[in-house]
């Protein structure tokens, strides 16, 4: 009954993840959608009656995807202060409420300042949700289960884009009948489709209300009753039973230990033994987003059609089987977390993404000889990418990021490491389209050697955290000497 719970809380505040899916497999899709292009100056018709791209098409639709990466970034430092002054439930009810308001505005305004404006609220909120989530599951989880339920929040991102693509495909198909009869397309589809962003969001932070604060967090906040009686709920058991009085004995000497040791500050995250965890932590998150994931999910349909498939076919199938694998591929990754560890997952898993990305490149360059058909080959190694990632560097780092830092610091550590995701992304989001002109399909080729790079990085720099419970770590990754602790005390 204990478990049955813990995947409650979980399922429950990793709603944030599927409130980032959902974003990550709309915003493609609308752009695609003719009424928001030329709402927004995307496209216009020209002399002769055609729609046609505008000289500013591409600045407007790198702004769309970069303010709400920048968004992302901001909250990601916010976060880092908020978690440890307002607790780690409020600050996800906080980041449910900004994504809900953001989206709201995206989908009424008509003035492209206003949309910029609303995306960064968003992302604001997502970079909260995507720091705070993790770490939340992380402090209420059973050390056993812990990584395993830490990637329910990478399986929730995957089914928000899998659930943003069906949304996006019935909604185009119920307005192409409407958009054959006017020449601008249907408003409405734009409008609903991002609308539709604020369900998810309002029901995340309805259900964060009854879900309880996190044990360790009331524990550092000398609300001991509290703690207890959070630790019971959360593990089903009487507040007075041995394992109930044994967990958070662990807990409030961890927290005593860490008191013991001085007040967090951010200096402290360069003291030895924490800014090894940090570097670890700020590199991982780092070389996520040089996987070339979100490339992918954020350009597939351009992606698929320069393989010469149809936009139709790119834009409506292709994607959805797209999104698919990328929820299959989560499941391995929950079974395995826990049998075979985060470490060796890290390292195969950059093995297969770069041996991935170099035959895409491969096929591509090979079906430019005249053998189109050997575009079919990219395709589905595309997708043996999708798998190798949301199996291994999807769920992983976040898991691996959330529960390497001391308590005291949890919060400062894991914002530091999420601002490096986000910054990353938001960087590579930018760039990605003018390397893409530059380089044309070789592009794949820089991402096959950074995920062959990550491997020999996790071979070298990063131990095996299976098993350890939070208050372990410093065993593994070395901590302040409390003999000398105690004796300065005595002086």
């Amino acid at each position: 009954m204990g478990n049955f719970f813990n995947y409650i809380i979980a399922f429950a505040s990793a709603i944030g993840g599927l409130l980032f899916g959902y974003e990550i497999g709309l915003i493609d899709q609308v752009l695609g959608m003719q009424n928001f292009a030329i709402t927004f100056g995307i496209k216009h018709y020209n002399e002769a009656g055609l729609l046609v791209d505008t000289e500013q098409a591409k600045d407007i639709k790198g702004n769309v995807t970069f303010t709400f990466l920048l968004g992302c970034t901001v909250g990601a430092v916010i976060v880092s202060i908020m978690a440890d002054i307002l607790g780690r439930k409020r600050s996800i009810l906080v980041g449910g409420f900004a994504f809900a308001v953001g989206g709201l505005l995206q989908a009424l305004t008509g003035s492209i300042e206003l949309f910029y404006f609303g995306r960064v609220v968003s992302g604001l909120g997502i970079g909260v949700l995507s720091m705070c989530v993790p770490l939340y599951i992380s402090e209420t989880a059973p050390t056993a289960v812990r990584g395993r339920m830490i990637t329910v929040q990478q399986l929730m991102i995957t089914i928000g884009i899998l659930l943003a693509a069906l949304v996006n495909l019935a909604i185009r198909n119920s307005q192409e009948q409407v958009n054959a009869t006017e020449k601008q397309g249907s408003e409405p589809e734009w409008r609903i489709a991002l609308g539709m962003q604020v369900v998810p969001g309002v029901i995340l932070v309805f259900l964060m209300f009854f879900m309880p604060y996190s044990p360790r967090w009331l524990e550092d906040r000398n609300r001991h009753a509290e703690a207890v009686n959070a630790l019971s709920k959360i593990r089903s058991a009487d507040e007075n039973s041995a394992a109930i009085q044994a967990e958070y004995k662990e807990i409030k000497e961890g927290v005593e230990f860490e008191r013991s040791i001085g007040n967090a500050t951010w200096s402290e995250l360069l003291k030895p033994g924490i800014i090894n965890r940090v570097l670890i932590g700020v590199t991982l998150q780092f070389f996520q987003q040089w996987t070339g994931i979100n490339v992918i999910l954020y350009y597939a349909s351009d992606l698929f059609t320069a393989m010469g498939f149809p936009y139709e076919t790119a834009s409506k199938s292709l994607n959805i089987v797209n999104s698919f694998v990328n929820v299959v591929g989560t499941l391995p990754g929950m079974y395995l977390i826990e049998r075979i560890g985060r470490r060796k997952l890290l390292i195969f898993g950059g093995l297969g993404m770069s041996l991935s990305h170099y035959l895409v490149c491969l096929f591509i360059g090979l079906s430019k000889t005249g053998n189109a058909s050997l575009n079919l080959g990219a395709l589905i190694f595309v997708y043996v990418f999708i798998l190798c990632f949301s199996s291994t560097w999807g769920p992983v780092v976040w898991v691996y990021q959330s529960e390497i830092f001391p308590l005291r610091i949890r919060a400062k550590g894991t914002g530091i490491a999420t601002f490096s995701n986000w910054s990353m992304n938001a960087v590579i989001a930018k760039v990605t389209p003018i390397i893409i002109d530059a380089i044309s399909f070789k592009f794949y080729l820089i991402f096959g050697s950074t995920c062959l790079v990550m491997s020999l990085f996790c071979v070298s720099f990063v131990p095996e955290t299976m098993g350890k419970s939070l208050e372990e770590m410093d065993e593994l990754f070395g901590k302040v000497n409390v003999h000398e602790v105690e004796s300065q005390k005595k002086n």
